[in-house]
Order: C-alpha cells, then sequence, then structure tokens
C-alpha cells in the first residue's frame, strides 16, 4: 500500500490541540504526525487547509436519513394541505416526508390527517413526520399495510391517520420492510462522508438496514464505519443479518419518553403551556436496570432516550441500580444540577444534540423560565466530568457537523442558546471525535483520534475550526481501514 503524506496549514487533534503539519498515512493508519518531517518514498499531497479526525455522529438513523434524502422535506411547510402537496414529490415506492412543524403554520395549527394525504398521494403509501420524529401522518394505504392499531392501539388514531411515538417508528418500519432501503442507505453513508463523518452510532437499526450495509460493504463502498442500535424487539433479527468489519451491533436502543415538541417528554411538572400534561413515561428505572443487566450479559450497550428531566430520573435511578451497566444516555435535553452529577458521577456517556437549541425556538413558553435554565446544559455538563459526545439525531437536525458546531458554540438567538452553557471550540471537537467514538462502541470506536496508530479516518476543511465563526465546509479525506 502506498505511504501518503499530507501536508496542510495545521494539523489539529481530537483535543483540538495543533499537533504539526503533516500526516503520513500507511496502510490504512496513521503512521507519523509531524512538522514538515515524511519519508522520501511518501507520496505528497499539500492542501491549504486542515486535517482533524473524521468526525463522529454518536446518534443518528441511517435509514430515516436516506429516506429524507430521497424524501420530501416538509420544513417551512405552511399549512397542512401544503405538508400533503410537498410529500407528494418524494421519489421511490414510499412517499416519505419530515421536518413539518404545526406550531409554525400560518394558518390552522394542527396536524395534518389521513384524507389531506389521501388527495395528495392516492397510489402509494405515505407518511409524513413531524419535526420531532414522534408524531407522524399516513395516508390510508400506508396504514392498511402496516396496520400500526395492532400492536400500539392508544397511539392510534386511525380517523385522522396520526401516529404517536412507538407507532411512528413502528409503522415506518413495516413500510420499509416492504419496500428497499438500499438505495436510502446508500445515499445517507455517501453523504455522511461527504460530510466529514467517518463514523455514526445508527439508533433504532432495521434489519432491512443492517442488509444495505452488508451489501455496501461487500461491494467496498461503506466509507462510513457504523455501529448499529436496535431496539430490543428487532435484535434477533438484525443480529441475524452478521456483522462487518466495518458494521455490526454495539448495543441497544430503548425509550424512555417522548419529545419536547409534541409535548411526550416526561417532565417532573406539567408543561407550562399544557397544563396537566407531564408528558409520557414509556420506562421506569426497574424497567431500565433490566434492560442495562440484559444488555450488558450479551457484551452490548445499552442507549436509553430521556428528553424530560422526569425521564432521567428514572434512567439514572436504574443505572444506578443495575449489577452491570455499560450504558450512554440519548439526549438529556432538561438536566439539573444534581442530575449532571449524577451522570458523571456514574461515568456513563451522554449524548447530545446541540442543534436542538436551534430548533426548539418555543421551549420558553414549553418549559417558562424556571426549567428553561436546565435545558441543554451543555458548559455545566462538559465541566461536570460528564462524557459529553456529539450527534445530529439526523434526519431530525442537520447532519453537515458545522452546523452542529455553531450551535454548541451558542451562534444562534433562539431563547436556549444561553451564552453561560455553550462551549469553547476545543470542547467541541473533542466531544465530536473521541468522546463520539468512545459512546458508539464497536466498529467505531477507534475512531475519532489523531495520533499515531490510529486508523487515519482523515477529515479536511479549509478553514480554521479552532475559529468560533469556522463554518465549514468539512469533507472525509481518508477513511483508514
Amino acid at each position: 500500500m502506498v505511504t501518503v503524506a499530507y501536508t496542510v496549514t495545521a494539523v489539529i487533534n481530537h483535543h483540538g490541540e495543533r499537533v504539526g503539519d503533516t500526516v503520513v498515512v500507511s496502510e490504512g493508519r496513521i503512521s507519523a504526525v509531524t512538522y514538515g518531517a515524511y519519508p522520501s518514498y511518501a507520496t505528497l499531497r499539500r492542501l491549504e487547509g486542515y486535517i482533524l479526525p473524521g468526525f463522529v455522529d454518536a446518534h443518528l438513523h441511517i435509514a430515516g436519513l436516506g429516506l429524507a434524502l430521497c424524501g420530501a422535506d416538509l420544513r417551512g411547510a405552511r399549512d397542512p394541505w401544503e405538508v400533503a402537496e410537498l410529500l407528494a414529490g418524494a421519489r421511490g415506492p414510499l412517499a416519505y416526508g419530515r421536518g413539518w412543524d404545526h406550531e409554525a403554520f400560518r394558518t390552522e395549527k394542527r396536524y395534518p390527517t389521513r384524507k389531506e394525504l389521501d388527495a395528495a398521494v392516492p397510489d402509494r403509501p405515505a407518511v409524513a413526520v413531524r419535526v420531532c420524529g414522534h408524531v407522524a401522518v399516513a395516508n390510508t394505504l400506508a396504514l392498511s399495510i402496516a396496520r400500526p392499531w395492532e400492536a400500539y392501539p392508544g397511539l392510534v388514531d386511525r380517523e385522522r391517520g396520526i401516529l404517536l411515538e412507538d407507532a411512528v417508528a413502528y409503522t415506518i418500519e413495516r413500510l420499509i420492510d416492504s419496500t428497499s432501503v438500499s438505495v436510502p442507505v446508500e445515499l445517507a453513508v455517501e453523504a455522511l462522508a461527504e460530510a466529514g463523518i467517518a463514523g455514526v452510532s445508527s439508533m433504532s437499526c432495521l434489519p432491512a438496514e443492517a442488509r444495505a450495509l452488508r451489501r455496501l460493504e461487500m461491494m467496498g463502498a461503506l466509507r462510513v464505519r457504523v455501529s448499529c442500535y436496535p431496539e430490543p424487539s428487532r435484535f434477533a433479527e438484525v443480529l441475524a443479518e452478521g456483522r462487518g468489519r466495518r458494521w455490526s451491533v454495539a448495543g441497544l436502543k430503548a425509550f424512555a419518553d417522548g419529545s419536547l415538541g409534541a409535548r411526550t417528554a416526561y417532565l417532573r411538572e406539567p408543561y407550562s403551556d399544557d397544563p396537566g400534561n407531564r408528558g409520557l413515561r414509556l420506562l421506569d428505572s426497574r424497567s431500565v436496570r433490566e434492560l442495562a443487566e440484559y444488555a450488558a450479559e450479551r457484551g452490548l450497550r445499552l442507549a436509553v432516550h430521556a428528553i424530560g428531566d422526569a425521564a432521567l430520573d428514572e434512567v439514572l435511578e436504574g443505572f444506578e441500580s443495575a449489577s452491570k451497566c455499560n450504558c450512554r444516555v440519548e439526549h438529556a435535553s432538561i438536566a439539573w444540577p444534581g442530575q449532571i452529577r449524577r451522570l458523571a458521577g456514574l461515568e456513563v456517556y451522554t449524548v447530545v444534540q446541540p442543534h436542538f437549541r436551534v430548533s426548539d425556538w418555543w421551549i420558553d413558553k414549553r418549559l417558562g423560565p424556571e426549567r428553561l435554565r436546565a435545558a441543554y446544559p451543555l458548559a455545566s455538563m462538559a465541566r461536570s466530568g460528564v462524557k459529553l459526545a456529539f450527534s445530529t439525531d439526523a434526519p431530525v437536525e442537520p447532519y453537515q457537523p458545522w452546523e452542529t458546531v455553531a450551535a454548541a458554540l451558542g451562534r444562534c438567538e433562539q431563547p436556549a442558546c444561553r451564552p453561560e452553557e455553550s462551549l469553547t471550540p476545543r470542547e467541541a471537537i473533542e466531544a465530536y471525535t473521541i468522546r463520539a467514538a468512545e459512546a458508539s462502541g464497536g466498529p467505531v470506536a477507534r475512531l475519532g483520534r489523531l495520533c499515531k496508530s490510529a486508523p487515519a479516518a482523515l477529515a479536511y476543511t479549509p478553514s480554521d475550526p479552532l475559529d468560533p465563526k469556522w463554518s465549514g465546509p468539512l469533507k472525509l479525506l481518508y477513511h483508514g481501514v
């Protein structure tokens, strides 16, 4: 294999430190990081810009991102009818779209319905997912294929075609099972690599997604490493698809609550704009403990979605009472100082999505001024010793790293973008590289490092990522072994 020396303006490692201007790569690994020195036999490649470790997105949905890339972008829809019209433009046998937000509609601030989708998309199954991912509307054909009311009768409004929480994922899974996701998964992998992402944790991984990943690796086209986190009900099916060198099952994904956008995140006190509603408790501490022990016994990590503070209470108690806990918390969107101390003491990874600070523009009304102080406390977590890892939850949020970094640094004006809870560029780089890789585990675990002997998963950007105004782009330069 050819030895290559990349010379750039500066090489920045996983701690956000300038460590040289030359990276030497041999046999898929970094053999040296130096200031100007490289072997005489190396092929020299000069670039104007900066090299970093390839970033790692510790929580996204590959199949969902792929569907979104070939589906309809419903962000900006002005009313329920426009949601249906945009959805009709989706490509493929499944009309899929995501991003509508009834709170932002100009008129009729309500959910779209089955009848509106039927009128616009009568001949294909169609699903329009709300921006948060916890609410969706399906047309009649999609409902007849998936029959979600049989599994989740309390989470399906058959008359209006409205799906909530687990019924959303269940319906999409059944529709994916009836079609092919090879093309969407391939599109997602290529898009991630082009954005500088070297590895991901794919949450709620499906058997069809695992088959597509296996196919891509056999073709030598899997440029991004993938740690799959299926839900417990699909674990055996995904595991049956085998494992590869660049992808495998690394853990399980469970949900302790819903989302703030849908008012289903489980809160200690009722929503400020919905008195009497505390959201949904989907797991109690005992169930969390049992899942943690089940995963640990199988050499897997447990990732538990907990957005509300009451949900985080249940998860923390479950982790603390487990005899074995190789665990991580997803989101922790509302976390009080006492909960942050418990997270740090448990030494579990806390996987956050900084761009939620941007998209949750309504959060002050939903939580009120007192609870807003506990929303997205990124700096408090980082400086209390919490193992903080970055992610996007794509397609919920944009998958491009520079947008996530901008949100983490506080380059936004929404109520949740409090300066005192914003991070520095160095803190953001560490959370987006080595910490996200460690949190992912599996084939992604050794990524996110820029040092001798590490996999040469390198990213390149023409501008200085340590500049607080950095705005990308970032591109995967070399994807290593």
